[in-house]
């Protein structure tokens, strides 16, 4: 609105001999008009902003879904979600674990730039600090875990800060994992309404999904959970909950949950259903009902979204925080599973449901990653960017609205720890090339892959290309130091002969026998065998 302007007409009208009594009469009125309008203006501001629904899965798989090609786990509520959306079909978490991922998702910034690169076990730590080690340190390997974080550091605005500065009402429900320590939990990070999550005395792990799994009082503002409550169901009730207390204002509902994580606790009653089911390379009944339970949460979100006419202006994003866990379902034909560097690792289901906005049916093929999700909610709600936060994010809405093409860039994945599955390391995916950099190696360190004609990394081409090979690791060493990323450290008690030696071809063998085991699977489990 232009008050100058207003006042220089205002003034134009005055025929009193210079006395300005009918000119500032004439001004008043109209500045009160002008605020009218200016209050009106952001009335209709407040009711076209999408609200925002957020769900965010836990180590669920790339095909742990129907509409991404599983015909085992039945998931018609998240079906119908990705098919009245955009699915994006080649979608990467921004790490293989849990927490760094998270912490990605909500500063916008890569894992390596922010030090949160891995999972701890045992007390989170007084503050954001760095810490020497998280779980494995690495004993007689030839290099160290990365010195890291066990908490997003204070100093990053989430996404949830930025959008609750600008007016949205922000409530989270469920699985934290930034920080489990008092400074460094939801409310700390802008959200106003906070309930589910592990306070410290839960401990670092996710225990169960059944309320008797934890000791009492151990879930953030929970005072009315039961034992025998499932803890998917409460989150989903207390979403629920906030979406209708908060339905004729833009508001922001996280539900954060904690399932698939292991352990095993399904409802018994869900389990039945997949007892003689046809199945292939997913077999399990347990994880196929704890899936089950993930659905109707889904579902319930989007039944309530429905009854409170929110249902075309909310934005519904679906994700996974990292890849499938391979000890319970098979991420078959690509290569990995959660804590690993390839792709199956960091390839997640992630679909976007939007009516206002969003074309329905539609397909995204291009690379994005959770990083992307901070700067495409911002601009969604129509606030400003902030380019210097969501450094490592793009905004997807170009790509939701008009189908528009990305720039192409670099993706990092950076891993300098140990897991079960892989010995430290770091990724890069430039184009259609990607490199894996491994620490504990000497020579041969690095596994290469063109994934346009190779996207299951059967072929490693680092020996019959070294040229690439070094271009592309001059190109990750300058990246990962432009995001002043931690490496990992020498170890001067470094055995060659030791126990547990994890390198490039431990991790890469890993791999391959979950590969060929899943592979069988498929085959045994054939139709045309006639395999139940």
């Amino acid at each position: 609105m232009n008050f100058a302007y207003i006042a220089a007409q205002s003034g134009s009208v005055s025929d009193d001999g210079g006395s300005g009594i009918k000119s500032l009469s004439v001004f008043g009125l109209a500045l009160k008009i002008a605020f009218t309008v200016f209050a009106a203006s952001l009335t209709s501001l407040a009711a076209t902003r999408p609200n925002i629904v957020f769900i965010l899965a836990d180590d669920l798989g790339w095909k742990d879904v129907g509409y991404m090609g599983s015909t085992f786990y039945r998931t018609p509520n998240i079906d119908r979600l990705a098919r009245e959306g955009m699915q994006f079909s080649q979608a990467y978490s921004p790490a293989c674990v849990c927490s760094p991922s998270r912490g990605a998702i909500f500063s916008g910034k890569n894992p390596a730039r922010t030090a949160l690169t891995t999972v701890w076990d045992g007390p989170g730590g007084p503050d954001d600090r760095l810490f020497d080690r998280s779980k494995d340190r690495g004993g007689a390997n030839q290099f160290l875990e990365a010195q890291h974080r066990h908490a997003l550091p204070r100093s990053e605005i989430t996404f949830a800060k930025a959008l609750a500065d600008g007016g949205y009402a922000a409530g989270f429900f469920g699985k934290w994992h930034c920080g489990e320590v008092p400074g460094y939990q939801p409310e700390d990070f802008g959200f106003q309404v906070a309930r589910g999550y592990r306070l410290p005395k839960a401990g670092g792990n996710t225990k169960g999904h059944w309320a008797k799994s934890y000791p009492t009082n151990t879930l953030a503002n929970l005072p009315a959970l039961a034992p025998d409550d499932y803890l998917a169901d409460v989150l989903t009730d207390e979403a629920i909950g906030f979406i209708r207390t908060n339905k004729s204002r833009p508001f922001l509902v996280m539900l954060s949950h904690y399932l698939v994580h292991l352990p095993l606790q399904p409802k018994p009653e869900l389990v039945a259903a997949y007892d003689g089911r046809l199945h292939s390379d997913q077999t399990n009944s347990k994880y196929a009902a704890m899936i089950g339970s993930l659905d109707n949460s889904v579902g319930r979100v989007m039944r309530t979204l429905r009854e409170c006419g929110l249902e075309e202006n909310t934005m519904v994003v679906f994700v996974s925080d990292n890849g499938g866990h391979t000890g319970v379902t098979s991420n078959y034909p690509l290569l990995g599973g959660k804590a690993s560097p390839f792709e199956a690792g960091m390839r997640v289901p992630l679909a976007i449901r939007w009516p206002a906005r969003v074309k329905g049916g539609t397909t995204s093929q291009q690379r994005v990653v959770g990083m992307d999700l901070y700067p495409t909610f911002l601009e969604a709600a129509g606030l400003p960017l902030r380019p210097e936060q969501h450094v490592d994010g793009v905004s997807l809405l170009p790509v939701l609205t008009t189908n528009a093409k990305l720039t192409a860039r670099p993706l990092v994945f950076h891993f300098p720890h140990y897991s079960g599955s892989a010995a430290p390391n770091s990724v890069l995916l430039e184009q259609d090339w990607k490199l894996i950099r491994f620490y504990n190696d000497a020579a041969g360190r690095h596994l290469l892959y063109n994934l346009a004609d190779d996207p299951f990394e059967q072929r490693d081409l680092s020996t019959a290309m070294p040229e690439k090979v070094r271009a592309l690791d001059e190109l990750l060493t300058r990246l990962l130091a432009d995001m002043k990323a931690q490496l990992p450290l020498k170890n001067p008690d470094f055995d060659p002969n030791g126990k547990k030696i994890s390198n490039r071809a431990t991790t890469l063998a890993h791999a391959e026998r979950d590969r060929l085991m899943f592979a069988a699977r498929v085959e045994t489990n054939s139709p045309s065998r006639g395999a139940k």
